[in-house]
Protein backbone atom coordinates (compact mmCIF):
# COMPACT_ATOMS: atom_id res chain seq x y z
CA UNK A 1 0.00 0.00 0.00
CA UNK A 2 3.01 2.32 0.25
CA UNK A 3 3.16 2.60 -3.53
CA UNK A 4 -0.08 4.58 -3.98
CA UNK A 5 0.68 6.61 -0.86
CA UNK A 6 4.14 7.46 -2.18
CA UNK A 7 2.56 8.44 -5.49
CA UNK A 8 0.38 10.97 -3.64
CA UNK A 9 -2.98 9.22 -3.81
CA UNK A 10 -5.59 10.00 -1.18
CA UNK A 11 -7.13 7.34 1.06
CA UNK A 12 -10.33 7.59 -0.99
CA UNK A 13 -8.48 7.02 -4.26
CA UNK A 14 -6.58 4.07 -2.79
CA UNK A 15 -9.85 2.62 -1.45
CA UNK A 16 -11.42 2.84 -4.91
CA UNK A 17 -8.38 1.17 -6.47
CA UNK A 18 -8.37 -1.67 -3.91
CA UNK A 19 -12.18 -1.92 -3.73
CA UNK A 20 -12.28 -1.38 0.03
CA UNK A 21 -13.65 1.39 2.23
CA UNK A 22 -11.67 4.57 2.93
CA UNK A 23 -11.86 3.60 6.61
CA UNK A 24 -10.06 0.33 5.88
CA UNK A 25 -7.30 2.22 4.08
CA UNK A 26 -6.98 4.66 6.98
CA UNK A 27 -6.77 1.79 9.48
CA UNK A 28 -4.03 0.04 7.52
CA UNK A 29 -2.04 3.20 6.85
CA UNK A 30 -2.05 4.00 10.58
CA UNK A 31 -0.50 0.59 11.18
CA UNK A 32 2.04 1.07 8.41
CA UNK A 33 3.02 4.50 9.70
CA UNK A 34 3.44 3.09 13.20
CA UNK A 35 6.39 1.06 11.88
CA UNK A 36 9.81 2.32 12.93
CA UNK A 37 11.00 5.14 10.72
CA UNK A 38 7.57 6.21 9.51
CA UNK A 39 6.11 7.65 12.70
CA UNK A 40 5.28 11.33 12.10
CA UNK A 41 6.44 14.10 14.36
CA UNK A 42 6.13 17.88 14.36
CA UNK A 43 8.65 18.25 11.53
CA UNK A 44 7.90 15.21 9.35
CA UNK A 45 4.77 14.03 7.56
CA UNK A 46 4.25 10.27 7.42
CA UNK A 47 2.89 10.35 3.85
CA UNK A 48 5.97 12.22 2.66
CA UNK A 49 8.22 9.80 4.52
CA UNK A 50 6.45 6.89 2.74
CA UNK A 51 8.11 7.78 -0.57
CA UNK A 52 11.72 6.99 0.41
CA UNK A 53 10.52 3.92 2.33
CA UNK A 54 8.74 2.71 -0.80
CA UNK A 55 11.77 3.37 -2.97
CA UNK A 56 14.06 1.49 -0.54
CA UNK A 57 11.83 -1.39 -1.04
Amino acid sequence: MLGPIAEGHSDTAIARQLVVTPGAVEKHTRRIFAEPGLAPDEERNSRVMATPAYLRG
